[in-house]
């Protein structure tokens, strides 16, 4: 965040894991796309910690934090840091995860992080902190460790049973009894008006001061930015929920007002956008998707809300108005890499050998660049292969580019979706995306036999593989 833009707030944010994994929607989306479990799994930042604790990352069922700014971080502003916590900002983390979390193990493992960058003495005064009693034990992480730049008060970090599960706590010991005693986000008025079967929770309360901005006053000639700025200068909260039930994932924004008048402004403001997205989908005969038509908008005493619930169908439908065929060609036909000599390439594969495009001068290369994370780029892969393996080997080559990842990552996927015959380079820097103007996976580029871009395919349909097949077959015959 730019230092100008600090201000006040307070924000809260929720996942709980436990309660999602349990509802139909997820189990239908994992069994629809089953890369969205992969996904989690290839990145955790917490792996090593769950791993020494003899926990699984699985094992999490809650996750929330709530940070509050206050207005000494315009402090901050002036001169021009990022804000420190206790005097500025202030944070309270809790997770909760299933089972019985080892606190001597989990000290143990900090401890040791600690003396592995402070040193030993360093590391054995924090020890001292150690606080054990019935319910829960805690240490002191001293702000000398985080640095003065980054923080002027120690923070407490706490593990308690709660019957199956287990609770961990980070933030300042000065409030930390007040935060677990007192629900943090209670004071939301959107976190209170949002759904109760919510899994999901974010909201933001902002300092009015913000909306007093010159963008926000300016053209006040104009009647409809008026009206509009207006409206926005009411604002004090957002807040969004997402619920996963049965059989619909339930989308909810609400945007809470200083006054009623604010509110019914603001609701008009929100009615009117979404007639005119209505509109213009419907224009020159397009195909207006379902879900549009179920988006609804209320004005409800100070708050305002916007609603849909997803359906599977919704996602099919979205899925199948994403296959325009005409419209792709016309946008591959305008690709500016299209007719360009291709850039260089020198990378390693998997395994570490070496890898250079012109090695392959006499063949068409097609570079299909990708991630684990990505879904389209998954399912676009398997289908990549099969269409090559109908080429000889000696005529055209399939790379796959893997953008940013590890080998570990890339080698554990392979084996899990059975493609450990994909050819593999990488590009841990995406410096190579970057000469390929890469801005979104999957994108594939086919390179004919004289190092000459000829087809570029960005995003991943059914019809994706028959087109680059069909623009080899063409380059081959030539």
């Amino acid at each position: 965040m730019s230092a100008e833009l600090l201000f006040s707030f307070l924000l809260f944010f929720q996942v709980q894991i436990e309660s999602i994994k349990e509802s139909g929607f997820y189990k239908m989306l994992l069994e629809k796309y089953p890369e969205l479990s992969e996904n989690i799994e290839n990145e955790r930042e917490l792996k090593e910690i769950f791993d020494f604790s003899g926990l699984n990352f699985d094992d999490l069922a809650q996750f929330s934090i709530t940070v509050e700014a206050s207005d000494a971080i315009n402090n901050a502003s002036k001169e021009g840091r990022s804000p420190k916590i206790g005097s500025e900002i202030d944070f309270f983390l809790s997770a909760k995860v299933k089972g019985e979390l080892d606190s001597k193990k989990m000290f143990s493992f900090i401890l040791k992080k600690i003396e592995e960058e402070k040193g030993g003495e360093f590391s054995e005064k924090v020890e001292k902190t150690i606080n054990k009693n019935a319910d829960s034990t805690s240490i002191i992480i001293p702000s000398d460790l985080l640095g003065k730049t980054v923080s002027e008060t120690d923070l407490i970090f706490s593990i308690s049973q709660d019957g199956n599960y287990s609770n961990i706590h980070v933030g300042l010991p000065e409030k930390m009894n007040s935060a677990l005693d007192v629900d943090a986000n209670s004071s939301l008025a959107c976190v209170n008006a949002m759904a109760k079967d919510r899994q999901i929770t974010l909201a933001v309360r902002v300092d009015p001061a913000v909306w007093e901005r010159p963008e926000f006053n300016s053209q006040q000639q104009n009647p409809l930015f008026a009206g509009l700025a207006n409206s926005v200068k009411g604002i004090r909260e957002f807040g969004f929920s997402v619920s996963f039930r049965e059989e619909s994932l339930g989308l909810e924004i609400c945007v809470n007002c200083k006054d009623t008048q604010s509110a019914l402004g603001l609701w008009t403001v929100a009615q009117g956008g979404l007639g005119m997205a209505q509109l213009a989908m419907a224009q020159d005969g397009g195909q207006t998707p379902a879900i549009l038509s179920r988006i609804k908008t209320q004005a409800a005493e100070k708050n305002v809300f916007v609603r849909v619930d997803i359906l599977e169908s919704d996602l099919e439908e979205l899925e199948r108005m994403q296959i325009i065929p005409e419209q792709d060609e016309i946008n591959a036909s305008k690709d500016p890499l299209i007719g360009q000599e291709a850039p260089e390439i020198q990378t390693v594969f998997l395994d570490g050998t070496e890898f250079k495009l012109a090695d392959h001068n006499g063949k068409v290369v097609v570079l299909d660049f990708w991630a684990t994370w990505c879904g389209p780029c998954v399912r676009a892969l398997p289908v990549l292969m099969n269409k090559m393996s109908q080429f000889e080997k000696d005529e055209v080559i399939l790379i796959a580019v893997n953008q940013g990842e590890s080998r570990k990552v890339i080698s554990q996927f392979l084996k899990k979706k059975k493609l450990q015959k994909l050819n593999v380079v990488l590009d841990r820097q995406q410096n190579i995306g970057s000469n390929y103007k890469v801005q979104g996976i999957p994108k594939t580029i086919v390179i004919d036999q004289e190092g000459i871009i000829r087809h570029v395919e960005v995003g991943f349909s059914e019809k994706t593989g028959g087109r680059i097949k069909g623009k080899i077959t063409k380059l081959l015959a030539q």
